[in-house]
């Protein structure tokens, strides 16, 4: 299961019982902690996303002060878009946005009506974006830790 959760909730020395429960119901698998630009310009929150597993009869016997299990962990600085919600996009070291060579391809059709693949070179810029990183950092962690 993932879940959204505000990080008050996860360092609030009040929320305690919350955190408690969830770690007693569940093996937390992942935390990724947001950047406040992922839910504005709509929400100004800061949040992070908990990735849990329901525990097994036989793990729920287990005191959360003896677990013993490694979770993923990472920060997002960039989610594509400013606090606006205004698309930022990669940068070289200069400051120049970079452009990615990309080949679009659509299917056309012929002035007697034969169907043909139409295709063109076009230059697109990539969203500063950490989330495609982070999806792939959290893939190569469970292949590792599967053997």
């Amino acid at each position: 299961m993932g879940i959204v959760l505000p990080d008050g909730i996860l360092g609030n020395p009040n929320t305690e019982s919350v955190r408690k429960w969830i770690l007693g119901h569940f093996k937390l698998l992942a935390s990724v902690d947001l950047p406040v630009e992922t839910f504005l310009p709509q929400v100004g929150v800061q949040a992070s996303l908990l990735f849990l597993q329901k525990k097994t009869a036989e793990e729920l016997l287990i005191p959360l002060d003896k677990e013993d299990y490694d979770v993923f962990m990472a920060i997002v600085e960039q989610v594509g878009k400013d606090r606006r919600g205004v698309p930022i996009y990669k940068k070289d070291e200069d400051g120049a946005e970079i452009l990615f060579a990309h080949e679009k391809k659509w299917l056309a059709y012929t002035d007697n009506g034969r169907e043909i693949v139409r295709s063109r070179r076009e230059r697109i810029k990539h969203l500063a974006d950490d989330l495609p990183e982070v999806a792939a950092a959290y893939a190569k962690f469970v292949e590792e830790h599967q053997q």
